[in-house]
């Protein structure tokens, strides 16, 4: 076991979430407070912390769990006539003396964005998160190292996007796609119509020149082309539509270490919030399938939940079957989060988690 640190900066971390505390007093921040359970190796933890501090310009957080201190700080950027940038970065060591530093941005340029991510770490990431290893979104679970990631998107049109996209670390491995998108909509119910039992009666004769063509105007006649009066027969006959939602498909190619293979995707999202995905991958030896669901209100008003499930075989350094539901619903002056989520490692073991967590905005 390796020795707990007795160095300042280990004890400055407490000091840290405790002035982070008697400032949030003044300020808007919100108080967590979470219970985890994770099976079968990880036990009972204990979490408290504050989030969204607006302080140094930006947005501050610290937690202290049982086995960690986290601090954090978030800022967002606007960089006119260019874009706009957000960038946020975490801190976390351990009670036996491990460290993790997460770093995150994300810029937009006219018509391209990019995102870029990257770790570095002696410690695992269950020693900070114990739910991390089934997470929807695929975990490094070695005990230290360190990885980075680069996404670039541009836009070639409205509905076309370019990805290109690269991870280093335990895993590196090349991505290159395109994704497209097209509204989903339908027809509106007719407004001009009578109501039932009160329908109009034209009585106005209609001219005999208008309706007879033996007796029509050749001059009239030749004024109005035979396309034009069909363009705006059809043109008149088109309902008007409302967008209900928007699907999104998306192909392209991933080669890297162990895994080589054609990608594909397939989403579905209203406007409302719900949304349902499903991703493959298939190649030379190599296939996986992931997917999720979200359903706003579907516990009350205001409440969201997910669920998701993957299954990535080719996967060396995260576990290979993650699987989960999210869940969040307002209880008093707060909200209430539920998480659960099983699967199996790379080695093969089996395990499963559960959080009950309370946030509390303070006024």
């Amino acid at each position: 076991m390796r020795p707990t640190p007795r160095s300042g900066r280990f004890r400055s971390l407490p000091a840290t979430l405790g002035a982070a505390l008697l400032v949030s007093s003044a300020q808007a921040a919100t108080l967590d407070f979470g219970v985890s359970y994770r099976a079968p190796d990880a036990g009972l933890w204990g979490r408290v912390g504050v989030s969204d501090l607006d302080l140094l310009g930006g947005q501050v957080s610290a937690a202290l769990s049982s086995r960690a201190a986290q601090v954090g700080y978030a800022r967002s950027l606007s960089l006119p006539p260019l874009g706009a940038a957000t960038a946020r970065t975490d801190l976390a060591v351990t009670w036996q003396g491990g460290v993790r530093l997460d770093s995150r941005a994300s810029a937009g340029v006219g018509p391209v964005a990019l995102n870029l991510a990257g770790a570095y770490f002696t410690a695992p990431v269950t020693d900070v998160d114990p739910l991390a290893p089934f997470a929807q979104a695929p975990a490094d679970l070695r005990e230290r190292g360190w990885n980075a990631a680069l996404t670039a998107r541009y836009r070639v049109n409205r509905d076309l996007i370019a990805v290109l996209g690269g991870e280093l670390g335990a895993q590196p491995q090349l991505s290159a796609g395109v994704e497209g998108r097209r509204a989903v909509t339908r027809p509106l119910p007719p407004t001009d119509q009578p109501p039932a039992g009160e329908e109009e009666t034209d009585v106005t004769t209609p001219d005999p020149a208008l309706t007879d063509p033996a007796r029509a105007d050749p001059a009239v006649a030749d004024a109005v082309p035979a396309d034009a009066m069909t363009d705006e027969a059809m043109t008149a006959e088109q309902p008007e539509t409302e967008t209900v939602g928007t699907l999104t498909w998306r192909a392209g190619v991933l080669a890297g270490r162990d895994v080589l293979g054609l990608t594909g995707g397939l989403s579905y999202a209203t406007e409302n919030g719900l949304s349902v995905g499903v991703d493959a991958l298939a190649g030379v030896n190599t296939y996986g399938v992931s997917g999720s669901l979200s359903a706003p209100d579907l516990l009350g008003e205001g409440s969201t939940l997910r669920l998701y499930a993957a299954y990535e075989p080719w996967r060396t350094a995260s576990a290979p079957l993650r699987t989960g539901v999210n869940a969040s619903f307002s209880v008093g002056s707060g909200t209430l989060s539920l998480d659960a989520s099983a699967g199996r490692t790379v080695q093969g073991q089996g395990g499963f988690g559960v959080r009950v967590g309370y946030s509390l905005p303070l006024p």
